[in-house]
């Protein structure tokens, strides 16, 4: 950086007397105060926080566990629910490498079996309602639900009518199983093919028919003989 400070005269020079003739005495600038470099602050060390009561991660589970990892767990399992033993020693295995205790495996177990039993109870769900809903259908039909006890009965004489109890009984445990005797489509689709197949109502006779008395290769009758079915034809 350049000086700026300003040059001493000379002592000849009128500026570097006094008015008396006395040389000046030049001042010189105090100098400037140097900054001060700030010391560095030393680098804090990373103080482990300590676990937080209640603070149930997995990291810090085996020390926050108040019951610690068993010996052998020992979990309860709802009626119907059987733990095989691979299964178990598997689960032993994950739940140690966990650091969980026997109570809180005890909740993953609970958890688990919850959801199996509402994914086993899914389908039989489902087959309830539907049953539910087609009866209701046929109880609101006008044509099925005024003459339900009719449709029973003659359906039950179309299946008894087969000639064999093994195949009627049979039959009947079938659309138990599978619910189909619920089915609207299939009761008014059976039930049109009993109507075939049974008997009718009664129909009563009038007499037999004048076509069918007549011999065999005789022509046909002539007024008269309709009318005298006794004259001799000439």
């Amino acid at each position: 950086m350049s000086d700026t400070s300003q040059p001493t005269p000379l002592p000849n020079d009128p500026t570097a007397r006094t008015e008396t003739g006395e040389l000046k005495i030049p001042t010189q600038p105090e100098p400037k105060a140097e900054p001060k470099a700030e010391p560095k602050a030393e680098p804090k060390a990373e103080s482990k926080a300590e676990p937080k009561a209640g603070d149930k991660s997995l990291i810090n589970q085996k020390e926050l566990d108040d019951d610690g990892v068993p010996e052998k767990y020992d979990f309860k399992l709802p009626d119907g629910f059987e733990l095989d033993e691979t299964v178990s020693k598997e689960v032993d295995g994950l739940f140690r490498g966990m650091n969980l205790s026997n109570a809180n495996g005890q909740k993953l177990v609970d958890f688990y079996t919850t959801k199996l039993q509402e994914a086993l109870d899914a389908p039989f769900k489902m087959w309830t309602d539907t049953q539910k809903e087609w009866v209701d259908q046929i109880k609101a039909d006008p044509e099925l639900g005024k003459k339900l006890p009719e449709i029973k009965t003659t359906v039950a004489r179309a299946i008894d009518g087969l000639g064999d109890p093994k195949l009627a009984s049979e039959f009947r445990e079938a659309m138990d199983i599978t619910g189909a005797g619920n089915n609207p489509a299939f009761i008014r689709a059976f039930y049109r093919l009993a109507q075939m197949v049974t008997e009718g109502k009664h129909v009563s006779g009038r007499g037999p028919s004048g076509e069918g008395q007549k011999a065999p290769g005789e022509g046909p009758r002539t007024a008269a003989q309709a009318l005298f079915p006794n004259l001799k034809s000439s």
